[in-house]
């Protein structure tokens, strides 16, 4: 028996199999066995697991879907632990030591991930990370609002995956959710443990299913719809868990129409149901730190490239005033969601290198929220704009030649 059974589940990936296989076959822990179950594939996807001969199992089987291949690979496995590694993605060479190193400090865990870090087709490290939301607060709750974990980051153990049923893959509805169908069936009942650490290379392409927009829109509406019901309208007679995982839907739906076909009006109109039946939406910092980005290509969101700044803050400040005109919605939920949203704004700024910029939005987001003033990150950042480049240098080289010496 060993200690890590990896499945790689492959659907016409042959170009990028062999080196996710690799990826494994490097690890600096070598107790595992590898698992590639091709799933009905078409392309040379079965020479290329056969080059490696001896060192995997590779299972073929007519297409049953990624939860399918999966499971069926989770089923031959004879391990402790279950690790996902999608074809097209790969592993730094310490992967499975760190996360196998993660479950023996936290044994309580059923689910454990990372963060990952992405790359273009051919494999270049582009500078957007994924999943880090790790350490900021209920995993559970974080997990109904979006899901922020990539499954080619995730080791599980088998056993409870076996009794907590699998991924699904019977209903056609939910395809390219079905791993965060799993992690809503499994946060409410165990614990599941992150680590910021970035140990995945996660390959963005156009042939992933997250890249058709419409098609995700639908799946994530469906696994919520599987867990707690439609939304019927009668949000005020819902539970706290449906009414934010109804405020998710409205919130991936908002962000989707904007990143991927750059429709602020749609999402005006998503994101004002999301605030009706979830509030607390007015004081998400990401949702709004995304908008900030608008149609920015992903991999690269967050930075300066391809960034129309002053056109998306001022897509903003009209998407809120179409929410609000008109909306069924609590009067505080307006103050604060100008206040985020401006503090989105000023960070966004901030964090791009437009100091003046952000200084102005800082201001702003205090005038909305006042208790604002009480955040470090406005604090310290308002306080950064005003001071000359030259200084912060100055300032910075102080710090550097005083840790220095005490070392």
């Amino acid at each position: 028996m060993k200690t890590v059974s990896v499945i790689i589940p492959n659907y016409n990936h042959g170009h990028y199999l062999a080196n996710a296989i690799n990826s494994i076959l490097t690890q600096s822990f070598v107790d595992y066995e590898i698992i590639v179950v091709d799933d009905g594939s078409t392309d040379n996807s079965r020479e290329v697991a056969s080059s490696f001969g001896e060192k995997i199992c590779y299972i073929w089987q007519e297409n049953k879907g990624l939860g399918g291949a999966r499971n069926t690979g989770i089923l031959a496995s004879n391990s402790e632990f279950i690790s996902l590694l999608d074809a097209d993605d790969e592993w730094e060479p310490d992967y499975l030591e760190q996360m196998v190193h993660l479950a023996q400090k936290y044994p309580s865990g059923v689910v454990y991930y990372c963060c990952a870090q992405g790359i273009d087709e051919i494999g270049n490290l582009l500078p957007q990370k994924f999943g880090q939301m790790v350490a900021s607060g209920d995993v559970f709750q974080n997990l109904l609002r979006a899901n922020f974990i990539i499954p080619s980051t995730v080791m599980l153990r088998r056993a409870e995956l076996i009794e907590n049923g699998l991924f699904e893959q019977d209903n056609k509805a939910i395809h390219g959710c079905e791993d965060w169908d799993l992690w809503l069936r499994l946060a409410p009942t165990y614990p599941i443990v992150g680590t910021s650490e970035c140990l995945v290379r996660y390959r963005l392409h156009q042939n992933t299913f997250s890249a058709h927009p419409g098609k995700m829109q639908g799946a994530v509406l469906a696994v919520i719809e599987k867990h707690y019901g439609p939304d019927d309208g009668n949000e005020n007679e819902w539970a706290s868990e449906k009414k934010r995982a109804f405020g998710g839907v409205y919130r991936y739906h908002a962000l989707s129409e904007i990143q991927n076909l750059e429709d602020w009006e749609s999402a005006s109109r998503y994101l004002r149901r999301g605030l009706e039946v979830d509030p607390s939406l007015a004081l998400d910092l990401d949702l709004f730190y995304e908008m900030a980005f608008g149609k920015q290509s992903p991999g690269y969101r967050g930075t300066e490239e391809q960034l129309n700044f002053d056109q998306n803050s001022s897509n903003i400040v009209r998407l809120l005033e179409n929410v609000f005109q008109n909306a069924n919605v609590q009067k505080t939920c307006k103050r604060q969601s100008w206040g985020t949203a401006y503090f989105a704004i000023a960070l966004a700024a901030y964090n791009t290198g437009k100091r003046e910029v952000s200084r102005h939005f800082f201001i702003q987001a205090i005038r909305y929220r006042s208790e604002l003033l009480f955040e470090p990150r406005v604090t310290a950042n308002l306080l950064k704009t005003y001071l000359h480049p030259t200084w912060m240098n100055q300032i910075k080289s102080i710090g550097l030649k005083q840790s220095d010496n005490k070392q």
